[in-house]
């Protein structure tokens, strides 16, 4: 199959056929085309999937962190806020320039895993008393508020926000910054004002979608407090100029 010619990722690909590694340009061209209306959300996600086993850890970071900001299940035009446009344009600089990533990550234990575990412990005690069968999922929902809690439960450590985080993310510095910038020839694009009004969705679609994700988390609450029982794992991960 030849290469689509219009495709991004297409161009670094050789006339032989084989398919060559990635490169932080082509992925930056692939975004600027999403960010420019070129291309839709699905294609947007197809088209990544070229870069996701990338050997480059700045590409897959910035694969990773993109995901976010668009939806892979209803189809649609860039949609993004100010912010998280200016974001977008971090990650370029990030890919314009010649960065590297330094990840931190630890595990911790907290009364929250206790609360979750004794919950759970209770679920299947009651489980095993009742017998199996529908009413499971009626006994489930007053277990899935406590898990919901827990989700939304922030230790006073978590709690501390650099206030200036939103403005230089995923940079670790404004020394960082500002060295990225002025080691490559990037250039920040303004916000388009006409994405202040598109969305994917109409607000009563939001918010009928986020009470059905509730709804199944109440009646399948066991699932995420197994997950909730076991170590939080905190993985930081920063973006340092050369």
């Amino acid at each position: 199959m030849n290469p689509n010619p219009h495709d991004p990722a297409a161009k670094d690909s050789p006339s032989t056929g084989l398919v060559k590694e990635p490169s932080r340009e082509s992925l930056s061209r692939l975004i600027q085309a999403f960010l420019g209306s070129e291309i839709t959300a699905f294609e947007f996600d197809e088209r990544l999937d070229h870069f996701r086993d990338s050997s480059d850890p700045v590409i897959r970071h910035v694969v990773d962190a993109i995901w976010f900001h668009y939806d892979d299940c209803k189809d649609h035009v860039v949609c993004l806020s100010k912010q998280q446009w200016d974001y977008f344009q971090r990650l370029l600089l990030v890919l314009a320039s010649d960065c590297r990533i330094d990840t931190q990550t630890n595990r911790s234990w907290s009364i929250k895993q206790l609360i979750a575990l004794l919950s759970l412990g209770s679920f299947v005690y009651f489980a095993l008393r009742l017998g199996w069968g529908n009413h499971l999922f009626l006994l489930s929902i007053p277990f899935g508020f406590v898990s919901v809690a827990l989700s939304y439960w922030r230790r006073p450590t978590e709690q501390k926000h650099d206030p200036y985080q939103s403005i230089i993310f995923p940079f670790a510095t404004f020394r960082d910054l500002e060295t990225a910038y002025r080691s490559s020839t990037f250039r920040k694009t303004q916000y388009p004002k006409h994405l202040e009004a598109r969305s994917i969705r109409s607000p009563f679609m939001a918010a009928f979608l986020q009470l059905q994700t509730y709804a199944m988390w109440l009646m399948l609450s066991p699932f995420p407090l197994l997950f909730q029982a076991l170590p939080e794992i905190h993985s930081q991960c920063r973006i340092i100029a050369a």
